[in-house]
């Protein structure tokens, strides 16, 4: 599988949940989304097991996690580098 999927301030998110015939729970998340180029695709969907999506999850926010250290550590070796006498920006 393959999901190109591109998140925004501008993207609304909703959560649901349903149950199949054989009663197993699944979770949904939907989105929409029409930005300002012209290959938008606008709505979708992702839908999978709650141990799938938790799983999911638990992956996206450690994915959050190391870009905020990145970009944070970025700015310090800039900053560092900056600050260092004879050094030309």
């Amino acid at each position: 599988m393959h999901l190109d999927l591109h998140l925004t301030e501008g993207t609304e998110l909703r959560a649901h949940s349903r149950v199949d015939e054989a009663g197993r729970p699944f979770a949904e998340i939907t989105w929409d989304f029409h930005g300002p180029l012209p290959d938008s695709r606008g709505n979708g969907e992702l839908w999978g097991t709650t141990t799938a999506m938790r799983r999911l999850a638990e992956l996206i926010l450690q994915a959050a996690r190391l870009a905020e250290e990145e970009a944070a550590w970025q700015a310090h070796t800039t900053r560092a580098a900056a600050a260092k006498p004879g050094r030309v920006a």
